[in-house]
């Protein structure tokens, strides 16, 4: 493992590479091109030796990705589709350095995305943001988007926050949905699959009164069989049962006024992923079991709590489930509500304002079951449902050799998740616990200015200079009951080790008082000095708030080395927000952790515009970095979050793209490299109270070493329209599913995505007049399985896996 201080000896031997590219970059075109001058940007799609132009709006303006000094990966809709990409989380095997997953391993429904090891850990803010548009999603539920009505997908990589939105440490995934058209266009799609999936997908675009008034809707339906098997009962889960829809009107009030109105709404009712069993602790699971069953042994079966051992089996199949929660997962639902209104003035030649009004609501059922069998151990039911406001004002400034935007941001955010939760013997061994928060309501309003300046000082020369001050303010009120029941216990039974107890069923004490093997009653309190089974009954009201600010400084320099290639470096601060860890009645405040990046890259067009290479090389080192530690509380170990970590992450991506000179034939090739590594992490010793420095045995989750992805196409073009065949791989080396992980720790092996590559490919036949386009396709050809997502709660293990082989056909139809 490299550290902070080796940063340079891991990554920097890229540079020769990138600094040779850079300066002989204009000897790889033809001498009489480079003569001439002749390095067009704007790339036709019908010329099969050039690559086209992708146009980007990460700096908040229409521009060529290629002259974005930052880390942009683009795909266009065409892409997405040859790529068989259906949602959010297939984005993972298209971009290095990236993880997106659906939290499968704990509950359905959740996203996780980790960028260049920044990410959205469990229980905290957001590290990576999600938009749509212009609209931040502040809540991970509801962020599992689907592919349709898409124009582009964006992921930017760093931190973000001075050019737009939510400020996010790691980086963003923006959705860009297609704009109205001024001509009628529609498209629908139907599509089946392996499980038995019926899909279709369709839209319409066009005017509604001339050329002022336009408008664009799209819908998504979605139903499949489940992919796995309740063994308990039978039932199917992980399946689907989706419907979307999107829409807009475009109204052009004035020629330099636009007003546009979007709105989405999406409801999915499928059977949810259920946690499959990765590990359980067997010693103390088998403990457990004596203390909940021995009673029966001894005093006969009436007095035992639970009349067989704790289940410590594994699952045969990847797909094979265990749950007696079916009735939790039948209620699984996500319901979101979306809508949005823009307004662009361009209020001369050089002043543009803009301003995003929307509200969000998403309301969701989660069912949790921890312990991946069919026994009861601890469930959980939370309905929560959040609305979310949102208002942007940005301001563009354009002159020949300036370009500004000044932003203002606020968001006003609120969620209430009513909650339940179930303890039962076979975790707790000598008593029950149930929990019911009547109110659990989590608020959050963020105040923020933001600016970001381009300034051509000079000939191929740019200077940016950016700045976010952020307040944050959160508030979570909380009123719960908690109903603990304490069972009786006996011990020191002449045949078993002293301190050796068995709990006793409520009602059976007497009869095990009277009971020849019985000794002694082992007092559990010594205060209560109960003999018997005791019911006890609290009630927990907590009210924390607190604020933070921030102010997050960027910059950054490039250089136009020609025409089509730029080099720059760049710096950027970022930071997330602090929060609250609640311990029974009382709350404790952490602070917010911060980010400080370093980047050096190039982007380059070659051989005649056949080639595109963009490179980058990167070093974040984070500061109070949020994590779980060990705290002596009221003489007490109990876990809490706190801000006792640095870590740092550096490495580097090449993504490239070429056209060899062979008509139709295309390839693509990306690599990433990520060096995650703790650098410091103080806790308590668990057995000597002592503050200790655990750094050496934890690691950073979602963050594997090396992440490739290669694809090849070919189009064909036959006397009746024209034939794309397209192959690709994804190779990720392993990682941990989890983080972070104490590698010292029993189940720290078996949270382990192994290294693998999962293979896809399509062929699609598109119809001379590009009206018809029927596809074939099959994803993870090898049917590698991997875990993809891992839960810890006390001596159980849980995760997610990854989808089996599957292949598709789909047929679509544009008029």
């Amino acid at each position: 493992m490299f550290n902070k201080n080796n940063f340079y000896y891991s990554v920097l031997p890229v540079l020769p590479v990138l600094i040779v590219t850079l300066f002989t970059a204009p000897h790889l075109y033809a001498e009489e091109d480079y003569a001439e001058g002749n390095f067009e940007n704007d790339y036709s799609l019908a010329d099969l030796l050039s690559l086209p132009e992708i146009i980007v709006t990460a700096r908040k303006r229409d521009e060529s990705l290629q002259d974005i000094p930052m880390a942009v990966s683009a795909y266009n809709a065409n892409t997405l589709e040859n790529a068989l990409v259906t949602n959010i989380t297939d984005l993972e095997r298209m971009t290095p350095n990236i993880s997106v997953v659906e939290t499968g391993g704990l509950v359905t429904g959740l996203l996780l995305v980790f960028i260049r090891g920044i990410g959205n850990d469990p229980g905290f803010s957001q590290g990576a943001g999600v938009y749509v548009d212009d609209v931040y999603l502040n809540r991970t539920t509801g962020s599992l988007l689907e592919v349709y009505d898409i124009e582009r997908i964006e992921v930017l990589k760093g931190p973000q926050g001075n050019l737009y939105g939510r400020n996010s440490i790691g980086g963003a995934i923006k959705y860009i949905t297609k704009e109205p058209t001024d001509e009628f266009v529609s498209h629908v799609e139907i599509k089946t699959d392996r499980f038995g999936l019926a899909q279709i997908k369709a839209n319409v675009s066009g005017p509604i009164i001339d050329e002022s008034l336009l408008g664009n809707f799209g819908v998504l339906t979605k139903v499949r069989d489940g992919v796995q098997t309740n063994k308990v009962d039978g039932k199917e889960f992980w399946s689907n049962d989706i419907s979307a829809f999107h829409g807009s009107l475009v109204y052009y009030a004035a020629p330099n006024i636009k007003l546009k109105l979007a709105a989405d709404y999406s409801v999915d009712e499928s059977a949810p992923r259920v946690p499959v069993r990765l590990a359980v602790d067997e010693d103390t699971l088998n403990a457990i079991g004596f203390i909940v069953t021995g009673a029966g042994q001894y005093f006969g079966s009436d007095a035992a709590i639970v009349n067989s051992p704790n289940d410590i089996s594994l699952p045969t199949m990847d797909d094979q489930v265990n749950t007696e929660f079916s009735e939790g997962f039948d209620k699984f639902e996500v319901e979101t509500r979306t809508i949005a209104f823009t307004t662009v003035w361009d209020v001369n030649d050089q002043w543009e304002l803009k301003s995003v009004t929307a509200a969000r609501n998403v309301d969701n059922f989660q069912a949790y079951d921890f312990d991946g069998s069919d026994q009861q151990f601890i469930t959980t039911e939370i309905d929560p449902e959040s609305n979310d406001y949102t208002q942007e004002f940005q301001f563009n400034y354009t002159s020949d050799t300036i370009k500004a935007l000044i932003g203002l941001y606020y968001l006003d955010g609120m969620q209430d998740s009513p909650l339940v939760t179930y303890q039962y013997p076979r975790l707790r061994a000598i008593q029950t616990h149930t929990t019911v928060a009547a109110v659990d309501r989590r608020e959050v309003t963020s105040q923020s200015v933001y600016t970001n300046v381009y300034w051509d000082f000079a000939d191929d020369w740019q200077l940016s200079l950016g700045g976010r001050y952020t307040l944050d303010e959160k508030k979570e009120t909380r009123s719960a009951v908690i109903d603990q029941g304490f069972f009786a216990f006996a011990g020191a039974f002449p045949d078993l080790p002293a301190g050796s107890i068995v709990a006793v069923a409520p009602g059976q004490e007497a009869t095990a008082e009277l009971d020849s093997d019985f000794v002694m009653w082992f007092s559990q309190f010594t205060a209560l000095g109960n003999t018997r089974f005791v019911s006890l009954s609290s009630v927990q009201n907590t009210v924390v708030e607190d604020k933070w600010t921030e102010l997050s400084p960027s910059a950054n320099l490039s250089y136009q080395i020609n025409d089509t290639s730029i080099s720059y470096i760049g710096y950027a601060s970022g930071f997330k927000s602090g929060g609250f860890q609640r311990n029974g009645a009382t709350a404790s405040t952490y602070q917010p952790e911060t980010v400080n990046s370093s980047t050096i890259g190039i982007k380059s067009v070659l051989l005649n515009g056949s080639l595109r290479i963009n490179a980058e090389v990167f070093l974040y080192d984070y500061t109070n970095k949020q994590l779980a530690v060990i705290e002596l509380i009221d003489n007490v170990l109990t876990e809490t979050v706190s801000n006792v970590g640095e870590v740092t992450t550096s490495g580097g991506e090449i993504e490239m793209a070429w056209l060899p000179g062979v008509n139709g034939l295309a390839l693509s090739l990306n690599i990433g490299y990520l060096d995650a590594n703790v650098d410091s992490y103080k806790t308590v010793d668990s057995v000597t109270s002592e503050i200790v420095d655990i750094s050496s045995t934890t690691e950073i989750g979602y963050s594997p070493r090396w992440s490739m992805q290669a694809g090849v196409s070919y189009d064909m073009t036959l006397d009746s329209g024209n034939l794309r065949m397209g192959c690709d791989v994804a190779y990720r080396s392993s990682s941990y599913t989890n983080s972070p992980i104490d590698t010292t720790s029993l189940f720290a092996d078996v949270q382990v995505q192994e290294e693998h590559a999962i293979w896809n490919a399509m062929m699609a036949y598109v119809s001379q007049d590009e009206k018809w386009r029927v596809a074939m396709e099959g994803r993870n050809l090898a049917n590698k399985r991997v875990v993809v997502h891992s839960f810890e709660v006390g001596p159980i293990v849980t995760g997610g896996y990854n989808m089996p082989r599957t292949w598709a056909m789909s047929l679509g139809y544009s008029f």
